[in-house]
């Protein structure tokens, strides 16, 4: 049967139906066509991405590497380096009416990016340990230098609060990145 019966029925019905679901992707499928070639001017943009590869509690820190190919055929291998925070020792707490600041010390770890303490910092507010605010820091000598008033610390004092101090947490929602961090900016905890 090339086309439908010229007899009214459910067979010239469902005939109609698959012809024009098969037009309709067909149609579909040209106009996504159309809109690549539009979008393909010849020019080649250069994106690039920045990620973390988060290890599993018992690994530590982990290695990856992804290549990525091109629509020329180049490949690119990027490595992708994170480490996990393993740990963390509250060693002061402050307390006011709003709500308690906790000062909170990390080890050190140079692998450490902007997505390893957004999700350490988040892991602590949906925990309920961090319910106003927090200092994060790698180093308890930067923390005993932050809590001076800022007129009585010394240049190195205030050195070592710079490299030291990775994040702050205000209002248990927001979560500002400082020192090595402080390009990231903050976001809303949540969102």
């Amino acid at each position: 049967m090339v086309g439908p019966s010229l007899e009214p029925g459910p067979a010239r019905v469902r005939w109609y139906a698959m012809k024009s679901s098969t037009t309709l992707r067909f149609g579909l499928f040209g106009l996504l066509v159309l809109a690549l070639v539009a979008c393909d001017d010849g020019e080649t943009t250069d994106l690039s991405t920045t990620s973390s590869l988060i290890a599993s509690p018992t690994t530590g820190g982990e290695i990856a590497t992804t290549t990525t190919v091109a629509p020329g055929g180049d490949t690119t291998s990027t490595t992708l380096v994170g480490q996990q925070v393993p740990s963390h020792e509250v060693v002061a707490r402050v307390s006011d009416p709003a709500g308690e600041t906790l000062f909170i010390v990390i080890p050190p770890g140079d692998a450490y990016t902007d997505v390893d303490l957004e999700n350490f910092v988040v892991g602590l507010v949906d925990s309920g340990e961090i319910t106003y605010g927090a200092e994060i820091f790698d180093d308890p000598g930067a923390v005993d230098a932050f809590r001076k008033p800022e007129a009585e610390r010394t240049e190195g004092e205030t050195q070592l609060i710079d490299q030291h101090h990775f994040a702050s947490v205000q209002n248990g929602t927001t979560m500002i990145f400082r020192g090595p961090f402080a390009d990231s900016g903050e976001f809303v905890i949540g969102s």
